[in-house]
């Protein structure tokens, strides 16, 4: 049986250094499947090119489209946001990239006369579903939508009343019209496809995140004079390392010398914590600058346990794909998450959780930590390799083709 030819469309790729590159990337090098991709371009994202360096060579044709933003319509974006009317939110400022890259797209195909066999969208942005939505409309072939986040149920949104009306329209004419709709956690799924007539569930398949066993060097190993606690990765919007500060300031008021010969370290920016009020927590806590990815990875593998930090909420549909990353490095993990997706997938593989909400069980899990100085995840984790993840999704796209060929 041949290779299915599918045209993939994520405006986030490498050397973009933002999580979506990284998973996107991942998988579609993975994809037993000729691929030709649609990606931007955008010369104001930072850039690491120690992401999948090699990917262009596992792919058949790679459009890279500029995406440009004027000073007038970034001051009005910044405005409208500060005045809580974000008119650009409609979906997202990448709505006409979509529109240029779908011409662009559709005047090579005209010429070279590629026809894929299905097309596959990835979101975030969203508004790379529109691309999807206008293609499936003009050819009629097979469609897939990857979703890595809830998009109207996001509650990192900030919609006004409109852009909610105007989101929830373009949310439901790619959820009626697609073929197929992939998330990353089954409590996604569940968010998303409650406001769908229940028929269209049966077209929701769970796709996690997974991990490169190759990018990890299995000969490192976190020193033995130490016992080194990490979290990598941003801190936005609400997510702060105040509930580990808060943590460790009460606990070294009761028991100080169980930080003896321990580092606490926070790997990323977090210039807008103020670590002041917290004087025997900044003893043992350490700010480290961004580093490359490959670095990240380095980070991790040379940490004993290895710290999750998300913002308080009642319940959690993420599945951040930095956790992925942790996963593959087998280091113990401890999730400071609400119930959710993040906190099952780290009880699943024997890590240790806490409810930001509840700072008497985040100083608990701490204290147990700092006892037991564990460093490897007890469970198997295997189901999150980058093998077992690719052939589920080849087995969704071979699934969709056939009930689309059988459809007409």
């Amino acid at each position: 049986m041949r290779k299915p030819k599918i045209l993939a469309v994520n405006f986030a790729f490498p050397p973009m250094a933002l999580p979506r590159s990284i998973q996107v990337s991942r998988l579609l090098k993975s994809l037993d499947a000729s691929i030709v991709l649609v990606c931007g371009e955008d010369q104001r994202k930072k850039l690491d090119h120690s992401i999948a360096p090699e990917i262009e060579h596992h792919l058949e044709h790679v459009f890279r489209i500029p995406f440009y933003r004027s000073i007038l319509f970034r001051f009005i974006d910044r405005l409208t946001s500060e005045l809580h009317i974000p008119w650009s939110d409609l979906p997202d400022v990448y709505r006409k990239w979509n529109l240029k890259a779908l011409k662009h797209f559709l005047e090579w195909q005209e010429t070279s006369g590629y026809r894929p066999d299905a097309i596959m969208t990835f979101g975030q942005p969203m508004s790379d579903h529109l691309f999807g939505l206008k293609y499936k409309k003009r050819t009629t072939v097979p469609w897939i939508a990857h979703f890595s986040d809830p998009w109207v149920d996001n509650p990192y949104r900030r919609d006004n009343p409109f852009t909610v009306w105007i989101n929830r329209r373009m949310e439901g004419k790619v959820v009626k019209n697609v073929d197929a709709l992939v998330f990353t956690s089954p409590e996604t799924i569940d968010l998303v496809m409650k406001k769908y007539p229940f028929s269209w569930r049966k077209k929701a398949f769970c796709l996690p995140h997974c991990y490169d066993e190759t990018l990890y060097d299995r000969t490192l190993n976190p020193p033995s004079d130490r016992y080194v606690i990490r979290s990598i990765g941003k801190f936005y919007g609400p997510r702060s390392p105040k509930p580990i500060f808060e943590a460790v300031e009460q606990i070294a008021l009761e028991k100080l010398d169980l930080f003896s010969g321990v580092v606490i370290e926070f790997v990323g920016p977090c210039e807008k914590f103020n670590a002041d009020p917290y004087p025997l927590a900044r003893k043992v806590i350490h700010f480290i600058g961004e580093v490359s990815y490959v670095e990240s990875l380095r980070l991790m593998q040379t940490a004993h346990c290895l710290l999750v930090i998300d913002a308080p909420a009642t319940f959690s549909v993420f599945f951040p794909s930095k956790l992925v990353d942790y996963i593959g490095a087998g280091r113990f993990i401890v999730a400071i998450s609400p119930p959710g997706a993040t906190s099952r997938v780290v009880k699943d593989i024997g890590g240790w959780i806490a409810d930001p909400l509840d700072p008497k069980s985040v100083i608990h899990v701490l204290k147990e930590v700092l006892k037991n100085r564990l460093m490897k995840l007890p469970l198997p984790t295997n189901r999150y390799e980058k093998e077992i993840v690719s052939k589920e999704m080849i087995r969704i796209i071979e699934m969709t083709l056939y009930h689309s060929w059988h459809q007409t």
